[in-house]
């Protein structure tokens, strides 16, 4: 980008790109907020907000760029703009991706609750907390089958529960120690490196595969494809309908026997995920920094 990325990188840290509506959208730690051009390289707005503490990459959605400050701010800019069409306050800080349905955008928090806000205006459609219980990294929300999955990492309690998008009760409660990741009929789940692919309606296994070093995390489900980070260092893939591995691609050195790596760690540390699909291309970053596309996603 005409020498931006390398200013970006060194004086804006943590940088996350997200893409949608013919614009690639960057976002810093330190809450700066751009738009470019992905043919040109040129930048095309940019937003700098007073205070902001960001891990993830703002969401494209309907025209409406989808974001919060971490510091108990949720915002809707125009994608084309950035003009702030609203601000919603959350009730806390939180560290964890934004996520947007057509039904709203839903923001997790570090005690197993939820924001639920109104794609138009930001008012509050749902909020829910669960007291006592605490989750990983924001506690991030995953959808998918009418529900809205969250996890807990609490003493004794490493679970994953879908709560009914509509009415807030929760409707399955499996062990896991990753964020779960939904896709058509199935939801995948990892536990102790052990992935599952569960059929959405009776959560009964459809296939598994296990890590060698007991930590797994599913990091997306499309066109009959698991894709698993093994904490060996590999990106892992399998047959949606039989958990079967197709093929694998080293993305990290193995770490070291005694080394202790949870499920969405690697052995340098959390790991924000980047894997994505397009055109029938998979889109992977590797450890030295650079993105590999893969011929066949």
């Amino acid at each position: 980008m005409s020498g931006r990325p390398s200013g970006l990188e060194q004086n804006e840290p943590q940088a996350g790109v997200a893409y949608g509506g013919g614009l690639l959208y960057t976002q810093t730690a330190r809450g700066t907020i751009a738009a470019w051009d992905p043919a040109t390289c040129r930048q095309k707005w940019s937003l700098k907000l007073a205070s902001a503490t960001m891990q993830y990459p703002p969401v494209w959605y309907d025209g409406l760029v989808y974001l919060h400050d971490g510091r108990g701010t949720a915002l809707a800019l125009r994608a084309d703009t950035g003009a702030k069409v609203w601000e919603a306050p959350l009730s806390e800080y939180a560290a964890a991706p934004t996520v947007v349905d057509a039904s709203g955008v839903w923001i997790g928090f570090d005690s197993l609750g939820r924001h639920h806000l109104d794609l138009k205006t930001g008012a509050e459609l749902h909020s829910f907390h669960v007291p006592g219980v605490w989750g990983a990294y924001g506690h991030p929300v995953a959808l998918g089958a009418g529900a809205a999955w969250t996890r807990s990492d609490a003493s004794g309690d490493v679970t994953v529960i879908a709560w009914d998008q509509k009415t807030g009760k929760a409707v399955a409660k499996l062990p896991a120690d990753a964020t779960p990741v939904v896709g058509p009929g199935r939801v995948c789940v990892a536990h102790l490196g052990k992935v599952r692919a569960l059929d959405s309606s009776t959560y009964k296994a459809a296939g598994t595969c296990t890590s060698s070093v007991e930590a797994a995390t599913v990091r997306l489900v499309a066109g009959g494809y698991v894709y698993v980070e093994d904490a060996d260092g590999r990106l892992v893939v399998l047959d949606e309908k039989t958990g079967k591995v197709t093929w694998s691609y080293r993305r990290y050195p193995e770490p070291h026997p005694r080394s202790i790596i949870l499920a969405e760690d690697d052995a340098r540390g959390f790991v924000v995920p980047g894997i994505a699909t397009s055109a029938s291309r998979l889109f992977v970053p590797s450890a030295d920094g650079t993105l590999i596309a893969f011929g066949k996603a």
